[in-house]
């Protein structure tokens, strides 16, 4: 088996486990823990932390296609890390500038119930570094051919950090101070033991090499990071804006809701995004061939498998919506349709397939960035009209809406540069189909045991919609692992 496959086999074990971990300590332990305001706090920490530790880099990440000049490992890849480090450096002395200015700004103290932002605001500057530090550390890990390390310490390990320091306070043997000093070391930990990953393979050298840049490296990198500040940065601010909206408008409560039930909504495209990571090696393998109809096979087979999937997933959900809320304190009931409408906003970009695939692996990938950059003020522009009208489900409609626009410009791109159409009339039976199922489940009478309700449920569901698929023939691919499961399982 190649290093490449037991790499994304080994990548995908570590990040469905820590998907797992990160759904219970957030969706079940959290809200028992603590505070929808203190949710709040510790959801625009990591959203804000996020977004400034990508502009901080100031693109240097996207140079990672051009490492093969620096790559020379008696000499310390000339000076790469270094370099790395020293850009990330002045772009984190300048975000520390510009927040100290801007401060009051982002608190926006009139709009919170408590003192609590304003109390903890510095905890970004730590935050935000040791984020920074991380990504530095494993776009570097990630040239040397080792693409599992970071995924396995940001996705998995930092979650049982993190789930670790949510027990405590679970267990009430710590109180909230203290928890939210242990929850940063559990997010700075990751970058101290990816640095001593580096060290150990004796990859880990700050020494400069301003030798090796001449003026056309110089003039080249320059060129990427100018693009790249902005256009790399697009999908992080697309990610987190309408947290930091929604804290601005109505507070750290109302942010804490919204994450709680964003998360039970992200949960749909897990299986899109493990197919993602797959199909980019096969997908730029075509293009090298220049093999489009492999490419188009594949579109067409990840829409119906990934809408199946997603569907599936959302019936799911959402047939159990108020079990699910069973769980939670009275007050996250106000993130019911935050679930709903973050759960179509993945459907929808499900049922798109590998579009972001072809189109960011072709020749034409910097259109890709500039549809971010277009989306930003997609999102902003629906967030401020619809945050104010319907509050958290504002933000999830504003959402979807995004999801839609994204995958409408990349559907047409590749639809007018390519003549690629992936859909076929099985799309839109298989929707018609999945509505009518969960009409179906609203006729199976409540149970007054929540949780025998939400297993029966979810079997009498899972049964149709497997029937359905079997007869209707969806989802051939579906079709024949379940049929060739069966054949091996059932004489």
């Amino acid at each position: 088996m190649g290093i490449i496959q037991q790499q994304t086999i080994k990548g995908t074990f570590y990040s469905y486990l820590g998907v797992f971990v990160g759904f219970v300590t957030l969706n079940f332990l959290q809200p028992h823990a603590l505070t929808s305001e203190q949710i709040g706090l510790i959801g625009i920490l990591t959203s804000f932390s996020q977004m400034f530790a990508q502009f901080s880099i100031l693109g240097f990440n996207a140079t990672g296609r051009y490492f093969p000049y620096f790559r020379n490992r008696e000499n310390h890849h000339n000076g790469y890390l270094s370099l790395a480090s020293i850009v990330s450096l002045v772009g984190f002395t300048l975000f520390s500038v510009l927040i100290y200015v801007f401060k009051d700004q982002l608190i926006n103290q009139e709009a919170q119930k408590s003192t609590l932002f304003s109390e903890y605001f510095w905890y970004l500057l730590p935050l935000t570094f040791f984020t920074l530090i991380f990504n530095v550390f494993d776009l570097y890990a990630r040239m040397l051919y080792d693409t599992t390390t970071g995924r396995i310490l940001r996705e998995f390990t930092k979650r049982l950090f993190i789930l670790m320091a949510v027990l405590l306070i679970f267990f009430k043997l710590v109180n909230f101070n203290s928890f939210i000093g242990i929850w940063l070391l559990a997010n700075i930990l990751p970058a101290g033991i990816m640095a001593m990953r580096l060290i150990n393979s004796n990859e880990f050298s700050l020494k400069p090499n301003f030798q090796f840049l001449n003026k056309d490296v110089r003039k080249m990198l320059i060129r990427i990071c100018s693009f790249a500040i902005l256009t790399g940065s697009a999908p992080i601010i697309v990610e987190n804006i309408d947290k930091y909206m929604i804290n601005e408008k109505f507070g750290l409560g109302d942010t804490g809701v919204y994450t709680i039930a964003y998360y039970f909504g992200m949960v749909i495209s897990l299986p899109a995004r493990s197919l993602y990571s797959i199909a980019y090696t096969v997908v730029s393998e075509s293009w090298k061939n220049n093999d489009l109809s492999n490419i188009k096979n594949i579109y067409e087979k990840s829409c119906i498998n990934q809408l199946w999937a997603a569907l599936f997933i959302f019936l799911i959900i959402w047939a159990n919506v108020d079990n699910i809320f069973k769980l939670l304190p009275p007050e996250f009931e106000r993130g019911k349709y935050v679930i709903f409408f973050i759960g179509v906003a993945n459907v929808i970009d499900s049922a798109t397939g590998i579009n972001g695939v072809i189109v960011t692996t072709s020749k034409h990938f910097k259109y890709d960035s500039l549809f971010y950059l277009a989306l930003i003020g997609v999102t902003i522009i629906a967030n401020l009209i619809l945050i104010p009208l319907y509050g958290i489900t504002g933000a999830a409609i504003a959402a979807a809406i995004t999801f839609l626009a994204f995958n409408l410009f990349r559907y047409l791109f590749i639809l007018f540069l390519y003549k690629m159409q992936p859909f076929t009339v099985k799309s839109p039976l298989l929707i018609i189909t999945a509505v009518c199922i969960y009409y179906l489940n609203l006729l199976i009478p409540p149970l007054a045991n929540f949780v025998w309700d939400t297993i029966i449920r979810t079997g009498i569901i899972t049964t149709v919609y497997l029937v359905a698929n079997h007869f209707l023939h969806f989802s051939t691919d579906i079709r024949s692992l379940l049929n060739n499961y069966l054949r091996k399982y059932i004489p």
